[in-house]
């Protein structure tokens, strides 16, 4: 049983501690409008076939919250409609992603599928930014390989040709260049000295970033800290650990019993055959 928790317990590390998250929240609502309480409403990773999955609250509204960035499928259930299935939603790390469902009555054996096209507009904050994508952070040149160089192209940055010792000599908005505040994966990596976006505590490459939020205006109450840009940083997807993490939990709900059993018989095993084994003295030596 030991061992299952272990496997459980490693199964969820893989599966969760990934990267920085983000979240898809929306509303159920019927043909006419009206809200549909107790829709289940699950959400699949398109690369990776997790799959998250609630029921809508009395006012037709989910959440999910700390979900992976990637391309997600969102689908919604209930007696008496069909199943509705929107596919192609783009979630980028800290950015909120709204997604709205409209079900229509009928069997829920029919399904309704709608490709998500364009760009969403981003209605959850006031927040002023951009997600420097993984595409750029591949094709654009970058000053010593490091990707975070790229923020001198987001709109209000100014870079002087140098700063003070340790300083980055860039300013966001007016703000001094010691104003920012860098999170990898949501863990602070600010330098306890002289904070500078280029050079934080962890030397960042293109090969473990997959994407980075800069927030240069009205952040919000978590990544608001500093009057400069909050830099939010996911590092690349784990999507080989995460499928193998899947299929352990997949197995362990599966055969949980006939697993426990196997491993209480291997653990008996093991036992009988140490208590056979002859028990020697210091000063004694087998005579092989």
């Amino acid at each position: 049983m030991k061992r299952l928790l272990s496997l459980f317990s490693l199964a969820c590390a893989l599966a969760l501690a990934q990267t920085s998250t983000s979240e898809i929240t929306g509303t159920v609502r019927d043909t006419t409008g009206a809200v549909i309480p107790g829709a289940t409403v699950t959400a699949t990773n398109e690369a990776t076939g997790v799959s998250y999955t609630q029921t809508t609250t009395g006012s037709g509204l989910y959440a999910f919250a700390s979900v992976p960035g990637g391309r997600y499928s969102v689908s919604a259930e209930m007696r008496g409609f069909k199943t509705s299935k929107q596919t192609g939603n783009t979630l980028v790390v800290g950015t909120p992603l709204t997604v709205d469902i409209t079900m229509a009555i009928g069997e829920t054996s029919e399904v309704i599928r709608v490709e998500a096209s364009g760009d969403q507009i981003q209605m959850e904050n006031a927040t002023i930014g951009n997600v420097v994508s993984d595409k750029a952070i591949r094709d654009l040149p970058l000053n010593g390989r490091n990707p975070l160089s790229l923020l001198t192209l987001e709109p209000g940055v100014v870079q002087r040709s140098a700063g003070a010792s340790g300083d980055s000599g860039i300013h966001v908005n007016g703000s001094r260049d010691r104003a920012f505040n860098v999170t990898i994966d949501g863990i602070e990596a600010n330098e306890s000295t002289v904070p500078n976006p280029l050079s934080n505590l962890y030397r960042l490459t293109p090969d473990n970033v997959q994407e980075y939020k800069v927030t240069t205006s009205n952040p919000t109450a978590e990544e608001g800290r500093n009057s400069g840009a909050n830099i939010n940083v996911a590092t690349r997807h784990q999507k080989r650990a995460e499928r193998i993490s899947w299929h352990i939990v997949r197995v362990l709900s599966e055969h949980g019993p006939q697993l426990e059993r196997i491993f209480r018989q291997c653990a008996r095993h093991a036992q009988d055959q140490h208590q056979d084994e002859p028990v020697w003295r210091s000063d004694q030596r087998p005579d092989y």
